[in-house]
Parts: structure tokens; sequence; C-alpha cells
């Protein structure tokens, strides 16, 4: 049983009504009294919950009185082990408790047993009596929070009716912001996918927190937010609407521990170097790094007088403009030793040799730059052999061909970014024919 005959009459209140950030980098917020909040009633009072119908939580007594001073219901929050509450706004009613000759009735919300608001009107208070309207409770550090009603009178500690208005104090729309100060921990990882060669960066993790739990995994590019993954369930944003993605129904809303997976494709961003950042969050927006930042994809060739060959629009670890020169807009041209074409004909078992140059519009050489060579063999393009060809600082290249080539097309192609797609490509027509000129096409 709560006592309140000693209250004091006044209204006492740690409330701001002005403009305050709803959250920060270690706190979510819990919305609405679904749950979290714990009900108690005295014989002769009544705690109620309305909130799925639209209404709220009350705290009433009951019958048609009188009652004995003392007598009480209650709502009270409690934080979840691990973190501490920082806020608290709602709006808040009395009903049945008019200024009179002796104090009567009372309504308080306090934090720790420390009055936030508080209210028992008497002949020479300020209290308003019934009251309506929000409250916004800021600065606190509490375990818990008490929201009550009933009689508390000090003289005489008897409280009876009012013109026939039962008695009752309703909140609606409570919000409490949690302060969860530790980040998660993370405990294992396994890396099935650095992306190097795929541009899919894939992984698998275990994480651990103590307070609100593992909210989502994260994928930051380039520093900022690429893609998000909440565990889901109870475990996600209350209201997405919003630009708070730290508001929940319950109080401890996540895991304690969770496995976690990630997927995520590097090609699909635009065409640049980008610093790939895997994190994760627990439910207070603590961040703790799970893979990276690691620069994908990567400039292929190095521009003369500019360093590596990458867009420009691109940003590397921390943030920084990986290169102002670009190689995305550098093109091949190839042709043929013998001829400086692109088609020849040859005899079988004669060397050829293929020669280029890899350069920008601006006529800037694209050096150290990585080509594929596909041969078309039996009307597929394939990939024969690693011809582990690159430019020449000058952006020149030189292929030495087999002796054994019959006739075929074969493909030069550049990709600016590596992994990534081809950027440019030629196609040279090789004929091989044997002494009696006689067409040598082993694969048709």
């Amino acid at each position: 049983m709560i006592k309140r005959a000693g209250m004091v009459a006044a209204l006492v209140a740690t409330l701001a009504l002005s403009a305050v950030p709803a959250g920060s980098a270690d706190t979510y917020t819990v919305r609405g009294c679904a749950a979290g909040w714990e009900a108690h009633a005295d014989t002769g009072a009544a705690a109620t919950d309305a909130c799925s119908t639209g209404g709220g939580l009350t705290a009433q007594l009951v019958g048609s009185g009188p009652w004995d001073g003392g007598t009480f219901a209650f709502h009270r929050f409690t934080a979840p082990a691990g973190t501490r509450i920082a806020r608290v706004t709602l709006g808040r009613s009395t009903q049945g408790m008019p200024v009179g000759s002796v104090r009567t009735f009372s309504y308080t919300l306090s934090a720790d047993g420390k009055t936030i608001e508080a209210c028992a009107p008497g002949p020479t208070d300020t209290c308003t009596g019934n009251l309506a309207g929000p409250l916004d409770a800021v600065g606190l550090d509490a375990a818990s929070v008490l929201f009550s009603f009933g009689c508390g009178a000090d003289d005489p500690n008897v409280c009876t009716m009012v013109n026939g208005q039962p008695p009752s104090a309703t909140i609606t729309d409570p919000q409490v912001v949690l302060r969860d100060p530790a980040a998660p921990t993370v405990t294992g990882k396994t890396v099935t996918d650095n992306g190097e060669k795929t541009g899919r960066v894939r992984l698998t993790y275990n994480a651990a927190d103590v307070g609100g739990g593992v909210y989502r995994t994260v994928v930051r590019v380039d520093g900022k937010v690429a893609a998000a993954d909440p565990v889901g369930g109870a475990c996600a944003d209350t209201n997405p609407s919003d630009d708070d993605a730290y508001e929940f129904g319950q109080p401890a809303p996540c895991p304690a521990t969770a496995t976690r997976a990630v997927d995520f494709d590097v090609l699909k961003l635009p065409l640049a170097e980008h610093a790939v950042e895997v994190d994760v969050e627990d439910a207070g927006g603590n961040v703790t790094p799970v893979y990276g930042p690691v620069v994908l994809p990567k400039a292929n060739g190095e521009v003369a007088g500019g360093g590596p060959g990458s867009s420009g629009s691109g940003t590397g670890v921390g943030g920084a403009s990986t290169s102002p020169a670009s190689g995305k807009n550098a093109r091949l041209n190839v042709w043929f030793d013998k001829n400086h074409q692109r088609a020849f004909s040859n005899q079988y078992g004669k060397r050829v040799v293929v020669r280029g140059t890899l350069r920008t519009k601006a006529n800037k050489a694209v050096g150290g730059a990585r080509l594929d060579i596909y041969h078309e063999v039996g009307g597929k393009l394939r990939k024969l052999t690693k011809t582990g060809l690159k430019t020449r600082p000058d952006g020149r290249l030189t292929l030495i061909l087999p002796l054994n080539l019959d006739t075929r097309r074969i493909v030069v192609a550049y990709r600016a970014f590596r992994p990534g797609p081809i950027t440019s490509r030629n196609t040279l027509k090789l004929t091989v024919r044997d002494k009696a000129g006689q067409l040598v096409h082993h694969v048709k």
C-alpha cells in the first residue's frame, strides 16, 4: 500500500514542454502502454488498462465512497537491466478532484520516489485540481517511474465523492526514453565471401548485448547507411514513418544474443570505389564494427598523373575521395600487329601478336590495368587461359597468342573496377588456314 497522507499540495514539476531530441546515440524509446507497466490497486481502488481500445492507464477509486486515506492505485514502469530512464512524455488528465475546503484526492508522478508532478488540491494551493494536457519530464536518471492516484488527504483522512463524479487519473500515450550505455559485443564471425572476386560480401556473426538487446545489422557505404536488417518481431521500429529508428513497443525489445547473416551486393552501387563496413547495433543505437571498412570494388589501373583509375565520385575509408582521376571512361584500342587491323588471316603455327592502348577520353594512359581475354569457341565466349595481361605504365599492351590457335574471335575486355562490369571491349577476328589454304576450325 502506498501512503500519501502527507503529500505536499503544491504542483511540483520537473518538466519541459520545449522541443527536446527524442533520443541520442545511447537511448531508445518505449512507446505506448501495452507493455512494461505494472499495475497495483488497494481495496476500494482499481488500476485499469484501456490502451488497446485507444484509452490509457487509469488509476481510480471505485464504488461510491467514502474512502480511507492511503487508498491508492498505481501503474509503475521499471527499466530493464542495463538501462536507466532518461525521459518520460505523456498526456495526463484527472477528474473528481476539485479544489475544496480540505485536501482530499491526490495524483502524483514520481521517479525513484522523487516527485516529478503532484497535485492534491486544497484552499491555499496553486494546483488547479483537474489536470489535462501533456507533460514532458527530461533529465531523469531513474530505475522506475510511478504514476498513482488515490485518497491522500492530510485532514481529515477520509475522501468522499464530489458531485457524483468518480475520482480518477489517466495517462495516455506514455513514451519512456531509456538510456542504454553498453554497446553490443561480437562473439564470433565467419566470412564466406570477402567480395574481392564476386562483389558480394557474405558473412555470419554472433552478437550479445546487455540492455535493449541486439537490434539490427547495418551496412554502411562511404559512411552512410546503405542497408539495415532488424531482428524483427518486437525488435522492430514501431514508427518507421519518422527519422527515429529506435522506437519500440517493449522495454527490452530485442534478444540478448543473436546470430545474423549478411549478403550485400556491392555491384549494385554506383560504379566507383566504396568503403564498405558492416556494423551491429543494439536497441539504443550503440554501434560495434563487425567487418571492414574495406574498399570494394577496386579501381583497375593508374591514370597517368592522377593515381588510381577511379571515377572520382567514390569515397575511400574515412569518407575521403579516392582519387580525382577517372578511368571509368577509359577506352581500349587493340589491333593485330601485322596489319594494324582487327581482322587478320594467319597460317596455322605462325606466331600472332596483338598490340593496343588503354586511354581515357582526355588521352591519359591507364597503366597497370588488368585485362580479360575471351575466345569465342563453338559459338561461346570462353576464358581459356589466365594470361595475366596488364597494361604498361604508358597504357600500352602486348598479347602474344598461342601458336596452335584455330579460327576464332578474341575479345579483349577492360573493367574500370574489379569486380565490376566490362566498361570497354574490342573484338578481334582471327582467320587461320593451313599450308594448303584450307580453313582451320576445329570446333564449330
